[in-house]
């Protein structure tokens, strides 16, 4: 690592976050297919999207009832069918991969530096990811829905460090949201905020790739 602030600390694990840090921002024509599938106002959509997202992501709300409760909003009604083009597409939208950021995991897994992931998401999601490839990358793979504990919660820093065996100043957090990053800090993790896998690689002290 580098920074004064960081000299003298064993690296022991590095847990990252998910959602535009191993995935990329949604493509703006995988994003458009949600409303689209609905024929909704983008901008209403997105507003009843983000506005109920944090209670699915949590877990107590069901996909049943984040879903039904937007299409609600928006005028439709959610049957099985359009329920499972929702949830499909996503997913979907959320499976495009930050290249960069494999490419730095895959050189830290060669190093044996232990990884973790982290992620605020819904039951299908965390499915999702699990079954990807690359997920076998992470020892151990953390879902907000399955806690019933979302970031920027000290308590889920708290279990995540417990369930590492680490203490929490031998964990790197990987983050883009400045809060969760915070949070992780003020629990005692090593957070660094996620602007791109070239400012990421530095921060970690790797080499530029070939």
């Amino acid at each position: 690592m580098r920074g004064s602030a960081q000299e003298g600390i064993v690296m022991k694990w590095v847990v990252v976050d998910y959602g535009q840090v191993v995935c990329r921002t949604p493509p703006e024509d995988a994003a458009a297919r949600l409303p689209r599938a609905l024929g909704a106002d983008p901008d209403r959509f997105w507003a009843a999207y983000w506005e109920g997202r944090g209670p699915y992501d949590l877990g107590t709300v069901d996909a049943a009832g984040f879903w039904g409760e937007l299409c609600g909003r928006l005028g439709r009604t959610a049957g099985t069918a359009l329920l499972d083009t929702l949830v499909g597409l996503d997913l979907e939208m959320w499976s495009h991969l930050d290249h960069g950021t494999i490419a730095i995991l895959e050189e830290l897994a060669a190093r044996r530096v232990p990884l973790a992931l982290l992620s605020n998401a819904p039951l299908e999601m965390a499915r999702h990811i699990e079954q990807r490839p690359w997920a076998g990358m992470f020892r151990h793979r953390f879902f907000s829905a399955d806690l019933r504990l979302a970031k920027p919660d000290p308590r889920i820093y708290r279990h995540v460090s417990q369930c590492l065996a680490a203490q929490p100043r031998d964990v790197v957090f990987v983050d883009d949201r400045p809060e969760n990053v915070e949070g992780a800090r003020a629990a005692g993790l090593r957070g660094l905020l996620f602007t791109g896998a070239d400012r990421l690689r530095l921060d970690l002290d790797l080499p530029a790739p070939d």
